[in-house]
């Protein structure tokens, strides 16, 4: 299992080392790039949830969503049941900026793929399925994990 561990760091070296460059012409802060990560994930979330997901203060929480707004990449509205409570969704432009982020990756991941062996490429795809069905069934997330071919 820890070659499996390293091999997966060594994946997540390799790709941020081709990325970097092109995840730098994104003109937002760390701490703005996972807000919009758990908003993501999470669409709806108030501001008080956000800023305890992310550890941070109100004060600091606030600010990072003000500029997120500026940017047009997220829509910060009063909850219709609730007019104090604020919940916080990506816009279009959010949703482009999130796919961008997957799509180095996976742009990456794809081009390394089509050079693997068709026995390689079936058994880590079996691998990954096993591992992505584990993981859904353990990962507490607000739309489950799809795995192809699994009930």
């Amino acid at each position: 299992m820890a070659r499996i561990v390293d091999a997966f760091e060594r994946l997540a070296d390799l790709a941020t080392e081709v990325h970097t460059d092109e995840l730098l012409t994104v003109d937002i802060t760390m701490q703005q790039a996972k807000a919009l990560h758990v908003i993501a994930a999470d669409p709806g979330i108030g501001v008080s949830a956000l800023a305890a997901r992310l550890r941070i203060g109100l004060s600091t929480a606030s600010g990072s969503l003000d500029r997120l707004v500026e940017m047009g990449l997220i829509d910060r509205r009063h909850d219709d049941q609730d007019r104090r409570h604020v919940v916080l969704t990506l816009t279009d432009e959010g949703r482009v900026v999130m796919d961008r982020f997957r799509d180095v990756g996976v742009g990456f991941l794809r081009e390394h793929l089509t050079q693997l062996h068709p026995a390689e490429l079936a058994g880590l795809q079996t691998g990954l399925e096993g591992l992505l069905r584990v993981m859904a069934a353990r990962t507490p997330v607000s739309q489950p994990i799809e795995v192809e071919g699994a009930p």
